[in-house]
Order: structure tokens, then sequence, then C-alpha cells
């Protein structure tokens, strides 16, 4: 991921959590587990998570050819109370990445289009653990 990237969602990082959280509460709930009063407390380990996998990819490079699916291709059933909430955290930083896009215009399509797989491959990677 593009430094500036990084960058850009660590200084909007209360505004990605807030917009995560708003996302995460229009989602149904599939069991008491999956409620957004009981996941909101992890939101906040998450995001340390996910900002040390954009920091570190090394580190994942290997699981990200072992395994292209995501979260919820990984439950057959639906009722992880966790596909929601990583579904929701991937939707809320890819949104936060379009608005950050427009204050890194200078970097070239395909600079962006790798940051953005990064932080799929990211979120998939703290998604899995």
């Amino acid at each position: 991921m593009h430094d500036g990237f990084l960058r850009a969602l660590q200084t909007q990082r209360s505004n990605l959590r807030q917009r995560w959280e708003a996302l995460l509460r229009t989602e149904r709930v599939s069991s008491p587990m999956a409620h957004p009063d009981t996941l909101v407390h992890l939101m906040d380990w998450t995001l340390d998570r996910l900002f040390d996998e954009l920091r570190q990819p090394q580190m994942r490079l290997h699981t990200v050819c072992d395994d292209q699916r995501g979260p919820a291709q990984s439950c057959a059933c639906g009722k992880n109370p966790l596909l929601a909430y990583f579904s929701t955290v991937e939707q809320a930083v890819v949104e936060a990445l379009l608005v950050t896009d427009a204050h890194l215009e200078s970097l070239s399509l395909m600079e962006k289009r790798a940051s953005l797989q990064d932080l799929k491959h990211a979120v998939h990677a703290v998604a899995r653990r």
C-alpha cells in the first residue's frame, strides 16, 4: 500500500470507525454474538491489526496466495457473527480510501488499484485470524 494512503487512513481513523459502526448497525443480526453492541468493542483492536497488516505486508504475502476467498466465502452456513463485522469494515475502509483518493491525485491509477487490493487483502488476513 502506498504510504500516502496509509497515512491518510490513519488520520481518518475516528471517522472510519464511526462509519464502520454505522454500517454494522444496518446489517441483519444473525445471532446474539453478531449484535453490533457486542462487536463494537472489538473495533479498535481490529483497526490496530489492520494497520499492522498494512504496515507489514511481507507478513501476509504467503497467505494472500493461499486463500483468495473473503470471510463470507469461508462460512457455509452464513451465521458466523463476524461475517457482517468484516464485510462492513472492508466497505468502510474502501470508502475511506476513495475519500482519500481526492487528496492523492498525483498517484497513478495502477498505484491506486494496488493500494485498494492491498487494503482488501489486509482485511481478509485479519478476518482469517
